[in-house]
């Protein structure tokens, strides 16, 4: 019985072999520069985390995690960037950005009938596969290039019902500009909100020690005690993904 590893090869090479005009013996595949939100504004960031079953290495998933995101989601209308991470506990996480909900769609739907997408049915527990959206407002975010290796750390958490959502909103880009963008290893941050209220956080640090630190120097930090009770804490679900890819 052929392995889950020459399965994926053989996929990879009938999807290219049908979209590129290369013989059987000079397949190659060609990197997609990657755009930045269109005016870094109004646009779509997809979080998708998943398990991959337990007989299956690393490297296999890591090989078509690269592949569909070469064959597949780089092509598509709207795509903007893509991250993918791994956490300690072997959860995966993929972040793409979409410049409008349509395209995000659109996306998704097409890419159920890709032959890409019973490649990855062979490798992760479909049970543990989730998704979710959040909107972007405002993004003035700096870019990733050449930046690797980072860590992305991700939380997801609702203020408190009597907070004001404009008011929650000026005071956090306030605690950015004045105290979380200053610490050591910050590289950037992205902000969304979902449709049920829901916010998205992403720091992107150059190490796992320096977003320990940072949330430990948070937590004590005075200067933004005012802004850290406006947090409904019991929401906060906060996870860290090694940058792959």
């Amino acid at each position: 019985m052929k392995n889950t590893a020459t399965f994926l090869l053989l996929s990879a090479a009938i999807v290219l072999l049908g979209s590129c005009n290369h013989g059987p013996g000079n397949i190659s595949i060609k990197k997609t520069k990657k755009r930045q939100p269109v005016n870094y504004a109004n646009y779509i960031i997809e979080i998708i985390t998943c398990k991959t079953r337990k007989d299956i290495r690393r490297a296999e998933y890591v090989r078509l995690d690269s592949l569909v995101q070469q064959l597949y989601i780089q092509k598509q209308p709207g795509y903007i960037s893509s991250e993918s991470g791994v956490d300690q506990k072997g959860n995966w996480l993929v972040v793409l950005s979409w410049d409008n909900l349509a395209h995000a769609n659109t996306g998704q739907q097409k890419f159920l009938q890709n032959p890409l997408w019973a490649g990855v049915q062979k490798l992760i527990d479909t049970t543990t596969l989730n998704r979710k959206r959040f909107v972007v407002k405002e993004d003035h975010s700096t870019s990733l290039k050449d930046q690797k290796p980072f860590v992305i750390e991700l939380a997801t958490f609702k203020e408190k019902r009597q907070v004001v959502r404009d008011t929650f909103e000026k005071r956090d880009q306030q605690v950015e500009a004045d105290y979380i963008s200053r610490q050591t290893g910050y590289i950037t941050r992205r902000v969304g909100v979902a449709p049920d209220g829901e916010r998205l956080m992403m720091i992107y640090w150059k190490t796992l020690a320096d977003a320990d630190n940072g949330m430990k120097e948070f937590l004590k930090e005075q200067s933004v005690a005012d802004y850290a009770k406006m947090i409904d804490w019991p929401t906060l679900d906060l996870k860290r993904f090694q940058a792959v890819n």
